[in-house]
């Protein structure tokens, strides 16, 4: 994607973060808004909403409204209305946990079907602990077949990954908000 493509001076983008209950979606925005981590997050109850600026290395600046979705199956009911007018998702899994990892086609299916061709990018949680039950070239192909962005591994725990996936759907974002519009 070539920076001359972004020549607007400030875009407001709307992110969705989702995923299972208990893979760390909290503690990813938590870490990218505020750069902490606590380590006993209570349940999301529906969504919590967050804002970050951030500026490129080419001077575009965006606006991210991020919504933190619960995971809990009883409030996946509400995921379809709240990703109308989403510009990107982040769709996380616990690769400690290969369940989470074989809920992911539920989840992108309710954003696709709400948000229709947004950026999605496949965020991998939980990368410092031991155990790991995804490898990343299993989830890297999995975001091709399912037509994501892409993939990406993180700690929340101690920032890795975090600052460059969020900057990633970002510039994602930029990206397809300067595509022709089909009508």
């Amino acid at each position: 994607m070539a920076d001359s493509l972004m020549t607007v001076a400030s875009w407001i983008f709307k992110l969705i973060v989702a995923g299972a209950g208990g893979v760390g979606k909290t503690a990813l925005v938590q870490r990218f808004c505020t750069n902490t981590f606590i380590t006993d997050h209570k349940m999301t109850i529906g969504a919590a909403f967050s804002i970050k600026d951030i500026t490129f290395e080419n001077g575009v600046s965006i606006k991210l409204q991020i919504w933190d979705f619960a995971g809990e199956e009883r409030f996946r009911f509400l995921l379809g209305d709240y990703c109308r007018g989403a510009s990107g998702a982040l769709v996380c899994f616990d690769i400690t946990d290969y369940e989470t990892f074989k809920q992911l086609p539920e989840w992108i299916t309710i954003i696709r079907k709400e948000a229709a061709s947004v950026p999605i990018l496949l965020v991998g949680t939980k990368y410092d602990l031991p155990g790991h039950q995804v490898p990343y070239e299993l989830a890297a192909q999995y975001a091709t077949d399912a037509g994501c962005i892409g993939a990406a591994f993180v700690s929340s725990k101690n920032a890795t990954n975090v600052e460059e996936s969020f900057m990633s759907i970002g510039k994602w974002m930029v990206y397809y908000a300067t595509l022709p519009q089909q009508y």
